[in-house]
């Protein structure tokens, strides 16, 4: 009886923990949103809010993203699943934003198989870059 009672306290502070941060894997988190400054190109937004959102990755040891809502002025609503290696994105014709603050070198400084297909913005600690979906060969819109 006493083990269970102490496997039980143990796993409730270890899922307090993981919502102290406020990241459990799996569950989508909310994290902010940024909104464009009015004329603000979609290339300049987002190499704007490209270093907020390599921190939120990186606070949240995971990869955020979100897509780009509007034509101008834009929208990105920011969230997480509480992945390293993915964020989900709802299989729309819309951009998006992916940002891998976690990667560890410039390795990964690359669109994965999953998103080469739709168009949208790579953040990673290193670049911005910006692929349209039809062609395998992103476009750096920035470097850091």
């Amino acid at each position: 009886m006493r083990a269970v009672l102490i496997t039980t306290i143990l796993a409730i502070s270890s899922v307090a923990a993981a919502a102290d941060t406020g990241v459990i894997h799996g569950m989508t988190v909310a994290l902010y949103q940024e909104e464009s400054n009015p004329g603000e190109s979609l290339d300049d937004f987002v190499v704007r809010i490209a270093p907020r959102a390599v921190q939120a990755s990186k606070e949240a040891r995971a990869t955020v993203c979100g897509q780009v809502e509007g034509g101008g002025p834009y929208l990105v609503k920011v969230k997480t699943d509480g992945y390293t290696s993915t964020c989900d994105l709802p299989a729309t014709a819309l951009p998006y934003v992916l940002v891998n603050g976690t990667a560890a070198d410039k390795r990964e400084n690359h669109f994965s198989q999953v998103n080469w297909q739709r168009a949208g913005y790579l953040v990673t600690p290193w670049s911005v870059k910006h692929q349209d979906g039809q062609q395998k060969r992103p476009r750096k819109v920035s470097s850091f």
